[in-house]
């Protein structure tokens, strides 16, 4: 392991946004997700600085930003049972602003990781097109995209999924935003134009999948900004852990995932039992706190357990059809349309799955709608709300040779251009 800079003048890392086919938020239950990788990127270039400080730009739609901000204690943060609870404190008492603590929190956890310390100051400039805040993970784009330029600065150099990993990390235990580990692991491993099957058990990943020939996925984005560290979000989570335990409990067994439970054996689980609706107070008081380190129970809050529950089992089961459906593909008997047209269904009732734990909204049920009222006569086959849900980015199947209607239709309602 190098313990100080080879002295490369300037390097860059570049990691790609992702459009979230199916799995979304049963990502932290075990789910199998379907992911494609974008073509827009986040690059990071790290240089020298003549001054011994961290100073980070970062240019967006426009927008330019910067920090400077005085190197942690490296001894320190070497030796620290918790490199997570040290660097979070160096931030903060930086007064360091939320954009900038995704690329310094992978420096922290990289430097830890790797016994390494730059001997000098650093420059971290960020460019990116991937857009922010419209759910199709800018800041694992950021955070891939900023590791893959240490390894080249430092020379050590992860293996196999350790980097999705540790941005993961960076993102839950340093920015404190309670993602799964999909987002990582689609911009670090995805390729373009396939899917990525994901078995979120955490990171087992299976052979990139085609679409039928001529069908895309294309994203439709909201213009309801989306962040994984809001409170629906967060709800949504904590839900779902809190069904698991109530089931892990109720079935004598117990449950790694949530999404070990089959969906004929929920479905047996009575409403007295798992609940429609379940107050924090209440679970507090029968079961504890959850098995979540980034989910806490809040009293006052009620939570959709058993829609949790149904979601997540259910999604789990619509992305292994869709993944048997994509396998199938030419040896299929099925006619051209009538895979696509399955996997449209898939789309559409994963979306409904969304609302049902508080993480739909009118503007993309209205997007969704509008997908499937023009349907697969005209090469549109189905769509849903993508990532965390409440805004940012739906996603939509379809005939590639329609791209400029849905182009029409997105410039029309939100005056914003796909993302493909």
């Amino acid at each position: 392991m190098s313990r100080g800079d080879p002295g490369r003048g300037v390097v860059v890392g570049e990691a790609p946004g992702r459009l979230d086919v199916l799995g979304g938020v049963a990502d932290y239950s075990g789910s199998l997700v379907l992911q494609t990788p974008l073509a827009a990127t986040t690059r990071v270039r790290i240089s020298d600085s003549d001054e011994p400080v961290l100073r980070l730009t970062s240019g967006h739609a426009g927008e330019a930003r910067s920090v400077v901000v005085q190197a942690p204690a490296w001894a320190t943060l070497m030796t620290a049972a918790d490199p997570a609870s040290v660097g979070r404190a160096w931030l903060d008492e930086q007064g360091v602003p939320a954009w900038a603590r995704y690329p310094l929190g992978c420096l922290v956890l990289y430097a830890h990781h790797a016994a390494w310390q730059p001997t000098s100051g650093l420059m971290f400039d960020v460019a990116s097109d991937v857009p922010v805040s419209m759910g199709v993970s800018s800041s694992a784009a950021l955070e891939v995209a900023t590791l893959r330029a240490l390894e080249q600065w430092a020379g050590f150099h992860f293996s196999g999924t350790e980097l999705a990993r540790l941005a993961q990390r960076a993102e839950n235990e340093i920015v404190g935003a309670p993602c799964g580990l999909m987002d990582q692991l689609a911009s670090a491993h995805g390729r373009p134009g396939m899917l990525l099957p994901i078995r979120c058990r955490p990171d087992l990943l299976g052979e990139a999948l085609p679409l039928p020939s001529g069908v895309v996925a294309a994203g439709w984005p909201s213009g309801v900004a989306h962040a994984v560290s809001g409170s629906p979000y967060r709800t949504a989570r904590t839900a779902a852990f809190m069904a698991k335990q109530i089931l892990a409990a109720t079935m004598g067994v117990p449950l790694e995932y949530l999404t070990d439970v089959a969906p004929s054996a929920l479905s047996g689980i009575g409403h007295d039992v798992l609940p429609d609706a379940m107050p924090g107070h209440a679970f507090l008081e029968q079961h504890g706190s959850v098995a979540d380190a980034v989910s806490a129970i809040e009293a006052g809050l009620t939570y959709p357990v058993r829609a949790a529950a149904a979601f997540a089992v259910g999604e789990n089961a619509r992305a292994t059809v869709a993944a048997d459906l994509l396998r199938r593909g030419a040896d299929s008997t099925d006619s051209a349309r009538d895979i696509p047209r399955m996997l449209g269904e898939l789309l559409c009732e994963s979306h409904r799955g969304y609302s049902s734990i508080g993480l739909g909204t009118s503007e993309t049920d209205a997007m969704v709608a509008a997908v499937q009222s023009l349907g697969p006569a005209a090469g549109f086959y189905g769509a849903r709300v993508s990532g965390g849900g409440c805004g940012g980015t739906v996603v939509v199947l379809l005939d590639e040779a329609v791209l400029p209607r849905l182009g029409q239709l997105a410039g029309d309602s939100t005056g914003t251009a796909l993302i493909r």
